[in-house]
């Protein structure tokens, strides 16, 4: 399983896309028991990762400019989900994403939908309702239009007809050999 701090870029090894499924969790066990349930069908270590947010038994916030924000980089969120996930991690939530091929993409969505994932629209529409405000989120921290992985995260969008209230699917386009594809 790799952290947040793992920078590689997705593995393109099954032909040139992935699809990668996140969900969110209040419960830290409900979140490792996903991670549990994804290993015990097959998927490698290096196709899961796991965020805590902050935890009130340790100092776990980020201390690096641009917070969660920052932190997610790598994650290659858009950047409206990557904000609501910043927020959520800020207020103490669990992140749970793993890399899927085709063959394993429902199982591993129906394990994640199981496992006490929370509905990620319904909690921004909480958050709002007590003054958080998703546009100057995204306005703050690390500007995700100079960043290196800027270009690598717009190749990731979220696909609404495989998404649903509590999994969130993204496909990320692999575009490596297209500058050095002949004309």
């Amino acid at each position: 399983m790799t952290s947040s701090y793992d920078k590689g870029l997705p593995n393109s090894a099954t032909g040139g896309s992935l699809d990668t499924l996140s969900a969110f969790f209040d419960d830290r066990s409900e979140a490792e028991s996903a991670i549990k349930r994804l290993k015990d069908i097959g998927l490698a270590d290096d196709r899961i990762r796991f965020l805590p947010g902050y935890e009130a038994e340790g100092d776990l916030r980020r201390t690096e400019p641009g917070g969660w924000w920052a932190g997610l980089a790598d994650w290659f969120f858009p950047a409206e989900d990557r904000a609501l996930y910043a927020e959520g991690l800020n207020r103490g939530g669990y992140l749970v994403s793993v890399q899927v091929d085709e063959a394993s993409y429902e199982r591993a969505h129906d394990i994640l939908d199981d496992e006490g994932s929370i509905d990620m629209d319904e909690r921004a529409d909480q958050w709002r309702g007590e003054g958080w405000d998703d546009t100057l989120a995204r306005s703050t921290g690390t500007d995700p239009e100079t960043t290196d992985l800027a270009v690598d995260a717009a190749r990731n969008s979220r696909d609404l007809e495989k998404s649903t209230p509590r999994v969130r699917s993204y496909r990320y386009e692999d575009r490596t050999n297209e500058t050095n594809k002949p004309a």
